[in-house]
């Protein structure tokens, strides 16, 4: 899944992602949003959401919600989709997306306690506190009735202009992560942007952007028609196509077996493997071979024998795309590493695509000239490597012994800590710099 696709899996959604969802300035800030200035009288933060609350249909029509359903379609740069939301007040909610003519889908949800993503292979993983909290608050149809359930502290911070429009900005401090800034407009009461941080696929956090437009009638209340996103990443636009207030009890939304998997995962090896255990020589990854298929391509489109993995009792898989920001730096430092010693070191490296076009696939090998080999674009999918240890996001890089298990991976017990972490163990393990 792209990066900008990532951004809006988290997003609306919070999430999301890697998966496997912005701004051309600095994080942080946005053109069209003037500097603040001094208001003669400020209001007080519960009198910003009562507006807001008063503005959307009043405090009755949101303590009668049961849940609420939204459907939108979404669009970013040639990629478009949808997403499907149904949450209940209390931060419980279940979110699904899918991307127009492909099988991809990820989601995220919640039972209002335990928050959880899943990503396109179907393995789920818990969601981040600072992440969780966010996702709960965004989904939920009573997030405004009830803020102080997610934050800590909130205060009006000043007047400011949003797309020339007079706002009053709030600060919300959540009970976990950075500060989220709420933007609500003077005249009509409603909520015009909100800016936040989340982190990204290499734990930075990333400056999201996100503005309102259009409300809508959804029974009792009113939701956003249109939901605009921007970050460092790129953009994604969210046009809602139906809305509904309805009854979602809490049975709905408890754990599934994926999220209870997710919460409790086995224990993973964390010092190099036993040479003395491992299969004689030739005898190695017998069941990454059968995974893969027969061959393995190079950049110049020569297919070579997958057999080759038997004879090196560690290989390296590298899942990774050409439209992975992240991945494209990477990339080089991976590279330069098996030129200087794969020649005289018994490993071998193997590029798993998730690029989706096979020409995209071949210039990426081409344009970072990437020596390693690379699973055939058409059983990139089908073969099982994404499912088996594909994790949820990329750059990926996962250290596998002469028996087809993890000695490292980019994902810990949950935690990303990426394709460098693991290449430093892997360069320790070889005694090389």
């Amino acid at each position: 899944m792209s990066q900008i696709l990532a951004v809006a899996v988290v997003l609306l959604l919070s999430g999301s992602a890697v998966g496997q969802g912005q701004l051309t300035g600095s994080p942080g800030t946005t053109a069209d949003v003037k500097p603040e200035v001094k208001a003669e009288v400020k209001p007080e933060v519960q009198a910003v959401l009562d507006a807001f609350i008063e503005a959307t249909g009043g405090e009755q029509a949101y303590r009668k919600l049961g849940g609420l359903y939204r459907r939108y379609q979404w669009a970013a740069g040639d990629d478009s989709g949808k997403i499907e939301v149904r949450a209940r007040p209390g931060g419980a909610f279940s979110l699904d997306m899918t991307m127009d003519g492909s099988e991809w889908h990820e989601g995220q949800a919640s039972d209002g306690t335990k928050t959880w993503q899943e990503d396109a292979a179907g393995v789920c993983f818990p969601a981040a506190d600072s992440v969780a909290i966010l996702l709960q608050m965004e989904q939920d149809p009573t997030a405004l009735v009830d803020l102080k359930k997610y934050a800590r502290a909130m205060t009006v911070s000043g007047e400011v202009t949003v797309a020339n429009l007079s706002t009053w900005k709030v600060i919300v401090v959540p009970k976990a992560g950075r500060p989220w800034y709420l933007f609500f407009d003077i005249e009509t009461g409603l909520l015009n942007r909100m800016e936040f941080s989340r982190p990204g696929a290499d734990g930075r956090p990333i400056m999201v952007d996100r503005s309102f437009h259009d409300w809508k009638s959804a029974g009792s209340i009113k939701v956003p028609g249109v939901i605009r996103e921007r970050s460092l990443l790129g953009s994604v636009v969210m046009t809602l196509k139906a809305a509904e207030v309805a009854a979602l009890p809490a049975s709905e939304f408890v754990m599934t077996p994926c999220a209870q998997a997710a919460f409790n995962p086995p224990d993973e090896r964390t010092s190099p493997p036993d040479v003395t255990k491992l299969p004689v020589e030739g005898a190695y990854h017998t069941k990454l071979i059968k995974m893969i298929g027969p061959t393995l391509v190079t950049s110049d489109g020569q297919s070579v024998s997958s057999s080759i993995l038997a004879d090196q009792p560690d290989v390296l898989l590298y899942f990774t795309a050409k439209w992975c920001g992240p991945c494209r730096r990477f990339t080089p430092t991976l590279v330069d590493f098996y030129k200087k010693h794969a020649g005289d070191r018994d490993f071998m490296i193997v590029m798993v695509s998730s690029d989706r076009e096979k020409a995209k696939m071949s210039q990426y090998m081409t344009d970072y000239k990437i020596d390693f080999p690379a699973v055939p674009f058409d059983r990139r999918d089908s073969s099982g490597l994404k499912t088996a240890w594909g994790g949820r996001g990329i750059p990926n890089l996962v250290w596998l012994d002469g028996q087809d298990e993890v000695v490292k991976g980019s994902y810990e017990k949950g935690r990303y800590v990426g394709p460098a972490s693991v290449l430093g163990s892997f360069k320790k393990h070889l005694a090389v710099e």
